[in-house]
């Protein structure tokens, strides 16, 4: 992998073109951790030099750049070549020595890295050979590039007039300089470029996406309501919640981007809710171009696939494509801007002439006509110079692709490179004197390199029982945090932060505001329902305020990781009642409870979302001291029987109208941390795409 990085921020211009190499048979999710040493620093590309302004000098600079890089590169790959046929014999972990044979299988780049490597124009596809005009549609039937034979037709050789109307497609694809990947040994070009989500979707279709439905918004005059939800979006594990309005932000990067994609498709359904007649359809058209460009996106993210899901990913491209010319008029490049004013100005001039001659009482009334004639005017050439050909727009074509040959796209990701910028070469550069700073890179990371694996190697043996010196396990346990795993994740929740204004539920309801007579009878229906008969809790009133009672602010919830069978994420739900939390205000968050079978409540499957209220231990002297560890809730009921809606495939919940809005249940139906985005007063839609768990099953 490669991946061009600035080394200042504020001064100077310093680059570095770091080249990274790593395993491929790696678990992905051992290659792609930080402290596991699986990304290694190859080499440091020359940095070409900044182009002239004169044509000449610009296209004879490019020539001598791509020779440059040529050249380098058959010095990094020689190596390769050798043993692809012979073998090498290396010393695997289990002691074994096996004969392998290293071949370069892929290249992790961003699109502009793939391009200048494969010696292709920016707006080229480096796995096939659609052409220019072509790159919005969705057209999949494009032939692979065959770099071998782009060898034949070069560049300056592309006005023979002897090539075909398909070779002649190929050349205006091709730049200046050759693929360096092509002289390579079993090796096919075309396969080494994988698709890149940071990129493609994260940093290109979600910002081309919110440029569009920025301009969708402020044209019908909902821009202030998108904000207005975007601020008030509630917490959740691993997003990050907005404390600005999206347009006062003037920087995106892909972490941002992402947590984007998660919350986008609710905020702007609760945005262009109650449209107006002629809205109705605009606005459907651009809620389902967003869901499919979403929903592809989260379907992306899987770590494996069935037929089933690759079938889902097409369906939701193409969608993405038939819905996506309502933003249309919002795709307007410089040149057509232009036009749009030459047209407009041309417009006003000649009707200015007219209404020179017509009564003072009727120029309002021409005026008002001829601005909206005008306004149509330039609508229709903006459609019609408008257009959706650009790169990005193309490679998502080829997800599904690489999907059914490689298995999922998460396994390629250009963050890997990303995170090793900081650690294999950004620290180098700052703890270097600036002078030869690619060598003292290089050693500086050989040296840590070079320490790390020394001690992963004796954390191995230590877990062997190996003879190993008083001084060597004394380090090792105090580096013990820095070398080995994670501990295990406890698989049980567990109850935090006791308040000390509370023992007893008349305290619990004085805190609390609910009335005693509604925790008595909560606590008697949680008794009957939940526990056996011979050790419910009492039902006496008196012997009720009698018992011991703890309220606590945190529950932590283990859930299991989407598509993982022994890896668990904890959820923290908050409950503070009254009590600011971390200098804010009060924290109750939304949780989902189990309150019935898989067959209830439509595409929510036995589940409800609920506000946590409280968090109780309640201690039963009669007995033998047991604790009921219970949580107090406000349930939600869902609207149209819990059915997907047409329009963005959120379901919608509301405020239960009957008398039980305070309801008591043990913490183990409570399942996990629940996002909703609120509607209105008393109604909220479940944000089912905030996370892949959450994605999967509420459809």
């Amino acid at each position: 992998m490669s991946d061009q990085t600035n080394l200042t921020n504020f001064s100077g211009d310093k680059k570095a073109w770091p080249v990274y190499i790593t395993i491929g048979n790696l678990p992905s999710a051992r290659r792609n951790s930080p402290g596991s040493m699986a990304v290694l620093l190859l080499a440091l590309l020359p940095i070409p030099p900044k182009l002239s302004k004169s044509s000449k000098a610009d296209q004879r600079q490019r020539k001598i750049n791509a020779d440059t890089l040529q050249d380098v590169f058959e010095l990094i790959f020689a190596p390769l070549q050798d043993v692809a046929h012979t073998g090498i014999a290396i010393d695997c972990a289990d002691g074994k020595v096996r004969q392998c044979f290293p071949i370069l299988s892929a290249w992790i780049a961003d699109h502009m890295e793939n391009v200048a490597l494969h010696g292709l124009k920016t707006n080229a596809c480096p796995k096939c050979e659609v052409p220019t005009h072509e790159l919005g549609t969705n057209a999949r039937s494009h032939r692979t590039r065959d770099y071998a034979r782009y060898q034949r037709y070069k560049p300056e050789n592309q006005n023979s007039g002897s090539e075909s109307d398909d070779d002649h497609i190929m050349c205006d694809n091709l730049g200046i300089g050759q693929n360096i990947f092509h002289r390579l040994d079993r090796v096919s070009a075309s396969d080494l470029y994988k698709p890149d989500m940071l990129h493609t979707i994260y940093l290109g279709l979600f910002k081309h996406m919110m440029d569009w439905i920025e301009g969708f918004l402020k044209k019908h005059g909902r821009l202030q309501a998108f904000d207005d939800v975007w601020k008030a979006l509630p917490p959740y594990p691993g997003f990050l919640v907005p404390k600005k309005a999206y347009r006062e932000v003037t920087q995106w990067q892909g972490k941002e981007m992402r947590n984007l994609g998660r919350c986008i498709l609710g905020v702007l359904a609760v945005a262009l809710r109650q449209p107006g007649g002629a809205q109705v359809i605009p606005f459907k058209r651009a809620l389902g171009c967003v869901r499919a460009l979403v929903d592809f996106n989260m379907m992306a993210q899987y770590r494996s696939h069935t037929s089933d899901t690759i079938a889902y990913m097409e369906d939701y491209l193409d969608q993405f494509h038939k819905l996506k010319d309502i933003f249309l008029e919002f795709r307007v490049t410089k040149r057509t801007q232009d036009k749009v004013d030459k047209q407009r100005k041309e417009i006003r001039r000649q009707r200015a002439l007219v209404i020179e001659r017509v009564a003072p009482s009727l120029r309002r009334r021409m005026r008002d006509d001829n601005r909206q004639e005008e306004n149509d005017l330039c609508l229709d050439l903006v459609r019609g110079e408008s257009h959706f050909n650009f790169i990005k727009m193309h490679l998502l074509s080829h997800f599904c692709d690489h999907i059914r040959q490689f298995g999922n796209i998460p396994m390629y990701s250009t963050e890997i490179g990303e995170l090793a910028h900081k650690t294999q070469i950004k620290d180098g550069w700052r703890q270097s004197n600036k002078n030869d700073a690619a060598r003292q890179i290089v050693h500086s990371y050989g040296r840590q390199h070079a320490i790390r694996m020394r001690l992963l190697n004796l954390e191995s043996l230590k877990c062997r029982d190996a003879d190993l010196s008083g001084d060597v396990l004394h380090h090792l346990d105090r580096t013990a945090s820095t070398v080995t795993a994670a501990a295990p994740v406890v698989r049980r929740r567990v109850l935090k932060g006791r308040r000390e204004d509370v023992s007893n539920v008349v305290d619990f309801s004085r805190i609390s505001g609910v009335s005693l007579e509604i925790i008595y009878r909560e606590l008697i229906r949680y008794s009957r329902h939940n526990l056996p008969a011979a050790h419910r809790l009492p039902e006496d009133h008196a012997m009720l305020r009698s018992l011991p009672v703890e309220l606590l602010t945190q529950l932590e919830i283990p859930v299991l990781a989407f598509q993982e069978a022994d890896v668990y994420e904890i959820h923290r739900a908050r409950s503070t009642g009254d009590l600011h939390f971390r200098n804010q205000g009060s924290r109750n968050d939304w949780v989902w409870v189990q309150a019935g079978t898989e067959e209830m409540y439509g595409a929510l499957r036995g589940r409800l979302p609920a506000k946590l209220v409280a968090l109780l231990k309640i201690r039963d002297y009669r007995s033998d001291d047991t604790v009921r560890r219970v949580a107090g809730v406000q349930m939600l009921t869902p609207v149209n029987s819990g059915r997907l809606s047409d329009q963005h495939g959120l379901v919608t919940v509301q405020m239960r109208e009957d008398a039980r809005g305070f309801t008591i249940v043990d913490i183990g139906t409570i399942l996990g941390l629940a996002h909703l985005i609120q509607e209105e007063d008393r109604r909220w839609l479940i944000n089912s795409r905030i996370d892949l768990r959450t994605f999967n099953e509420v459809y």
